[in-house]
Order: C-alpha cells, then sequence, then structure tokens
C-alpha cells in the first residue's frame, strides 16, 4: 500500500516542484542586448532625495518597464546594486528616490525590461546628497529666577527650517527631549522644570517639514543654583 501511495505521489511532486521552481523564478530577468539602454541620465540632488531623468524610450515597442538601481558607496569594495523601483510603462522619463540620507554618496543605474527580459545596464550614475543643515548657534543660556533656565539662539537662516528641538541631559545620562518650539524665526525656551543643585547640558537641533534634521548645536551647561 505505501509503495503505492509513492508511486501515485510522484505526479504530483513533479508538478509541485516545477510549480514552485517557475514561481521563484517569476520575478527573474534575463539579460537582452537587443533592448535599449538608458544613458545620459540627468539629476536633481537634495538632502534626502534624487530625482532622475532620461530621454523617453517610448518608440521601443517592446519594452515594457524600467528598472532603477542603487548601490551605496563603499569604499575599497564592490558596490552592492539594489532594484529600488519599477515603472511599468515605456513612456515615463522621471523618477525620484525619496529614501536617501543626506551627505551620502550613491551610485545609480538603470534598464529596460521586455517581459522577463532586461537590457544591459545603463551608465552609472554618481551622486552625493547635500550635507545636513548647519547648526544652530546659540547665543546664551542662563538661570534667570529659581528653577528657570533661559536659552537663546539665533535663527536659522534656512526658509526650510520650522522648528527647534530643545535636548537636556544632567549629569551623566542621556540626552533627552525637552520641548519643541514651532517657527523659524523664534529664538528662545524657556525651561522651567530646571531644579536647583543641578547642572544641566543643553543643545538645540533645527527641523524642516519632512524631519530632516541640522547639525546639534553645540553643548552649553547651566548650573542651576
Amino acid at each position: 500500500m505505501k509503495s503505492l501511495i509513492k508511486v501515485a505521489l510522484k505526479p504530483f511532486l513533479v508538478i509541485f516542484s516545477v510549480t514552485v521552481l517557475l514561481t521563484s523564478y517569476a520575478n527573474a530577468f534575463f539579460t537582452d542586448i537587443s533592448l535599449p539602454r538608458i544613458t545620459g541620465v540627468k539629476k536633481v540632488v537634495q538632502r534626502a532625495s534624487v530625482g532622475l531623468e532620461w530621454r523617453s524610450i517610448s518608440s521601443f515597442l517592446n519594452v515594457t518597464g524600467i528598472n532603477i538601481y542603487r548601490a551605496e558607496a563603499k569604499p575599497g569594495a564592490n558596490q552592492v546594486y539594489e532594484k529600488i523601483g519599477t515603472i511599468g510603462n515605456r513612456f515615463a522619463t522621471h523618477f525620484v528616490d525619496m529614501h536617501v540620507k543626506p551627505n551620502t554618496k550613491y551610485f545609480y543605474t538603470l534598464t529596460t525590461t521586455s517581459g522577463l527580459n532586461e537590457s544591459s545596464h545603463g551608465d552609472i550614475i554618481p551622486v552625493q546628497t547635500k550635507p545636513p543643515y548647519k547648526p544652530v548657534k546659540i547665543d546664551s543660556a542662563e538661570q534667570v529666577a529659581k528653577d528657570v533656565v533661559k536659552i537663546l539662539w539665533v535663527p536659522s537662516s534656512n526658509d526650510s527650517i520650522y522648528k527647534y528641538i530643545i535636548q537636556r541631559k544632567n549629569d551623566n545620562s542621556r540626552w533627552f527631549y525637552v520641548d519643541t518650539v514651532r517657527g523659524r524665526l523664534y529664538p528662545e525656551y524657556i525651561d522651567t522644570t530646571a531644579k536647583r543643585g543641578h547642572i544641566y547640558s543643553y543643545r538645540v537641533i533645527a527641523f524642516d517639514a519632512y524631519g530632516l534634521s541640522s547639525l546639534p548645536s553645540k553643548v552649553v551647561k547651566v548650573e542651576v543654583k
């Protein structure tokens, strides 16, 4: 009986194995040198986004899509490219990558596709994202009353900044969030939670509307007496 079951299962197992194999390779691509390569790509680079623009390939009727690959530059090593986007038609000429870090070097390359076939990689496009915003300059930090510390800073000159985060620590503790000051031109914070007998360290970090931060300001210390 066991032998009959094994014999009966064999065709099913073969079909199942083939199905799994085909499913596994459903997203595979095979290089087709007859497909057009994407070259001469233009770029626009910000702190946390990279825009790419290329010439239209719509005249190639067999093209069904475009793949975008990215690698983060690593010194002394081969760059590992990851597919970060797929555009499902040949008429597209733009792509925006919004998953990059400030002050980081990347490489991009694009391919065209036709079904499960893929062109050779196009030009390698080097990109260096912009550095973080400059740190806020603190004017003063001093005790102005019992258990009250006032901090003054120079507002950021960058119009994209819209709020400031105040951080504080005492003794050897970690930095922790104290409060948020909204408005780029607002230049002060008054800390009413300070306690006598402690030395507090303060710093200010500016943020834009997209959540990108400046470098932290210099650290200022205040002894509350």
